[in-house]
C-alpha cells in the first residue's frame, strides 16, 4: 500500500491548507495548560512548534502533545463548524471510502478476527466509537456475522447514514454515550484519541462502555513511529489542532492500566512509515540509500518497523 492510494496529495495538501487557516481562528486565550496526557507526569519540555502550536515532550514517558491546547468547548465547536473539517466529511472521505474499504477496512477486520479468534473471543455485540458512515463496521460484518453491530457517531450527518445501512448509531461522542454503559463485549475506536482534548476522559469512556471481561481496541497515531520521529514538525500527521495527542508505547500502557484495564498489548502494524518519510521530500544520506537499495530493502525495513514497534500506526488491545 502506498500513501497515495488513502491519501491523494492533492486532496491532503487541500485539507491540511485549510487546517492551518482554520488553526488561525481559535481564541488563544481559552488555551489551557496540562501535564502530560498519558502518565500526567509534569516533567515536560517544549519540543516542537507547528503552525504556531506548541508540542511538549513528556521525558517520563515519551508522550508528545500540543500545550497548551484549546479546551474541550472550544475543541467541539471547532470540529463543528471548521472548514477542514467540512472539506473532510463532504470532499476528503467521500472521495478515498472505497479505496479505503479495500485498502484499510477490509484488511483491519481480518485482522481484528484473526486476533480475537487466536484468543477464543468471538463477541456478540461490537460497537465502533467514531464510526462514521459505517464502512468498517459493514466490513467487521462480514468476519463477525453473529455479532450484533453498533456505532457512536458525533456528526449527525454520518450517523444517520450509518442508521440508514441498519447500523444502530448513537448521534453522540464518546464521553456523553454513558447510556450505552457495560453494554458490549468488543468496543472499537479509531484514529480519535489523538484529536480528544483529554485522552483520559476519552478511555474512560471506552473502558465504561465494555462489559467485564470484555476487549477494546484503540488504534492511533503514536510518537515513536519512524516516520513522526524522523519528520517532526515537517510531518503531516502533526497538524494542530486536529491531532494534539502522540502517545509513545509506555503512555498508551500507563494511560489504560490507569483507567482499569487488566491486560494492555500493544502493536504497530502500520504500513506506510517509509514511504511516507520517502514522499515527504526530506533528504537525507538514509533516504537515498534505502531509496538506492530498492523495494525489497525498503519492505523489509518497513517489516523491522512493525514486528519492534517503531511504526506510528499504534493499536491497543485491552481487557477489562
Amino acid at each position: 500500500m502506498k500513501e497515495s492510494e488513502i491519501r491523494p496529495k492533492a486532496l491532503l495538501q487541500e485539507y491540511l491548507r485549510l487546517a492551518e487557516i482554520d488553526s488561525r481562528q481559535l481564541d488563544v486565550t481559552k488555551f489551557v495548560k496540562i501535564a502530560c496526557p498519558a502518565c500526567f507526569s509534569d516533567n515536560c519540555q517544549l519540543h516542537i512548534t507547528k503552525n504556531n502550536y506548541k508540542y511538549d515532550l513528556c521525558h517520563d514517558c515519551g508522550t508528545l502533545f500540543c500545550n497548551p491546547r484549546p479546551d474541550g468547548e472550544v475543541l467541539d465547536r471547532f470540529y463543528d463548524s471548521a472548514e477542514s473539517s467540512k472539506f473532510w466529511s463532504n470532499e476528503f472521505f467521500p472521495h478515498v471510502a472505497e479505496p479505503r474499504r479495500e485498502k484499510l477496512f477490509k484488511p483491519k477486520a481480518n485482522r481484528i478476527f484473526n486476533i480475537f479468534s487466536e484468543k477464543g473471543f468471538f463477541p456478540r455485540n461490537i460497537c465502533d466509537v467514531g464510526s462514521g458512515y459505517g464502512i468498517f463496521l459493514e466490513e467487521l460484518k462480514k468476519n463477525f456475522e453473529k455479532a450484533e453491530l453498533y456505532g457512536i457517531e458525533p456528526s449527525p450527518e454520518m450517523a444517520k447514514i450509518s442508521n440508514e445501512k441498519g447500523i444502530i448509531t448513537l448521534n453522540a461522542s464518546a464521553e456523553s454515550s454513558a447510556e450505552w454503559s457495560h453494554r458490549f463485549d468488543l468496543v472499537i475506536s479509531s484514529e480519535v484519541i489523538e484529536h480528544v482534548f483529554s485522552p483520559e476522559q476519552f478511555v474512560i469512556s471506552i473502558h465504561r462502555l465494555v462489559k467485564s471481561g470484555g476487549y477494546a481496541l484503540l488504534t492511533g497515531l503514536g510518537y515513536e513511529g519512524f516516520d513522526i520521529l524522523t519528520l517532526q514538525e515537517r510531518s503531516n500527521s502533526i497538524f494542530p489542532p486536529h491531532h494534539i495527542n502522540f502517545l509513545s508505547i509506555e503512555g498508551f500502557e500507563k494511560l489504560f492500566k490507569k483507567v482499569g484495564f487488566s491486560e494492555v498489548e500493544i502493536i504497530t502494524p502500520g504500513e506506510l512509515d517509509i514511504d511516507i518519510v520517502l514522499g515527504s521530500g526530506l533528504v537525507t544520506e538514509f533516504t537515498r540509500l534505502i531509496s538506492k537499495r530498492g523495494d525489497k530493502t525498503i519492505a523489509e525495513f518497513q517489516d523491522f518497523l512493525r514486528r519492534n514497534k517503531l511504526s506510528s500506526h499504534t493499536w491497543v488491545i485491552a481487557k477489562l
